[in-house]
């Protein structure tokens, strides 16, 4: 597999993340202490769009329902907070590499 370019390093500031189409597949990149790290950017419970909810630490939790992801490895922490708790799947990771100051991801 090879790495595809999708934004520049700068982009991406430290405790930032940002949403990415990727050969059609949703990636939420985040900057995690200066370090990059992709995983799938729509959650698993209902598809809601990751990159428009809260980033604490390395912990991103959804806007829809409440489902938290570990963005450093794609785990998923916890359900949703609705009613009843339900389980959720964990999010594909994709490798990141730094070439120049040009980030890639390999999906």
């Amino acid at each position: 597999m090879s790495y595809i370019d999708i934004v520049q390093i700068d982009q991406i500031p430290a405790s930032t993340m940002k949403s990415f189409k990727v050969n059609g597949k949703d990636v939420l990149v985040t900057n995690i202490d200066g370090k990059l790290y992709a995983i799938g950017g729509k959650c698993t419970h209902l598809g809601g769009d990751l990159s428009k909810g809260k980033l604490e630490g390395k912990i991103v939790t959804c806007p829809r329902h409440g489902s938290q992801f570990d963005v450093t490895t794609g785990k998923s922490l916890r359900g949703p907070k609705i009613l009843f708790q339900f389980s959720t799947r964990d999010e594909p990771a994709y490798e990141v590499k730094i070439e120049g100051n040009s980030v890639q991801i390999q999906i």
